[in-house]
């Protein structure tokens, strides 16, 4: 009892604070836009879906530093969005680290499970969860190593674009409808976004470490440019439901004036990286701040329709 008391402090710094909060916009967004849709809030059932996905969040920062332990020893700069490094200094943390992930995952589908059978949630919400869980184990974890083949890249847009908003959607609503799925399909382009610039910086370090993600194979260069091209074409559909949809619940035109700040860093990094040969350590982070900049804006403004 006294080494795990001991131990607590130590392992609770693995936990990402900027992803959560990354997360609950990404949650919320999906509540407020069902509600902005004509659906009605049910605080106990965002709050039992955000625990479920929250835990199925936190599981994925002790996986991820488990499995990736190896990279994480080759590590010399210390990043903000990359994990905190703890299990290497600290080896004897890991299996606790390993408990905790799988504990986490154990409870996050079990709730899920709970609340469809004696709650009502609708079975897409189970679903989610368990193919969200399964890709966020299997992201890092062998014998699927997702990272490793190419594959992490997709996961992170589907989990960030579709799955956690999505959950916070059927919180409201139910079910899903035309108006989630338009908005689902810049969603997953601004998650592909993020998930290459926090692959961007350490391409050098990923390749030494097996892994054959799209930066690796790329390079920096020409993943800047497919941030661009992704930032430019979810711009691109909200322009075009703005003007298919001007009758919609909420007005797309001011949705696609938010996405300008996406465009607006990756045009940065494009630049910077393609033209001027810099490095993507800095415009990566700026990617990042800018997506999180983007679902402020819009849940802030979901807010201001729902309650009008």
């Amino acid at each position: 009892m006294g080494s795990l008391h001991a131990a607590l402090p130590k392992i609770l710094k693995i936990i990402r604070l900027h992803i959560l909060l990354g997360g609950f916009l990404a949650f919320s967004l999906g509540t407020l836009l069902a509600v902005a849709s004509g659906g009605t809030f049910n605080p106990v059932l965002f709050l039992l879906m955000y625990v479920v996905m929250l835990f199925g969040d936190l599981s994925t920062h002790y996986s991820n530093d488990y499995f990736d332990v190896d990279v994480d020893r080759r590590i010399t700069e210390k990043k903000f969005f990359a994990g905190s490094n703890l299990l290497v200094s600290h080896p004897e943390l890991r299996p606790l680290a390993k408990s905790i992930s799988v504990t986490l995952l154990a409870a996050s589908s079990v709730l899920a499970f709970l609340i469809v059978f004696f709650l009502g949630a609708p079975i897409e919400f189970l679903i989610i969860v368990l193919a969200e869980n399964l890709v966020g184990w299997a992201y890092s974890a062998p014998p699927l190593r997702l990272t490793s083949r190419g594959l992490g890249e997709v996961a992170v847009a589907w989990v960030t674009g579709f799955a956690i908003p999505g959950i916070g959607y059927l919180s409201v609503k139910g079910q899903f409808d035309p108006m989630f799925l338009l908005l689902a399909v810049p969603f997953v382009m601004y998650g592909l976004i993020l998930s290459l610039s926090l692959e961007a910086p350490d391409i050098e370090l990923d390749r030494k470490g097996g892994k054959r993600n799209l930066p690796v194979r790329g390079g920096s260069r020409n993943v800047s440019l497919i941030i661009l091209a992704m930032a430019v074409s979810a711009t691109s559909a909200l322009l075009l439901y703005a003007w298919q949809f001007a009758s919609a619940v909420i007005d797309f035109k001011v949705v696609a004036a938010f996405s300008v700040v996406p465009v607006a860093t990756a045009l940065l990094g494009f630049v910077s990286t393609l033209i001027l040969r810099r490095k993507a350590h800095m415009y990566s982070a700026l990617n990042v701040a800018s997506l999180f900049l983007f679902n402020a804006l819009m849940v802030a403004y979901l807010l201001s329709v729902s309650l009008a």
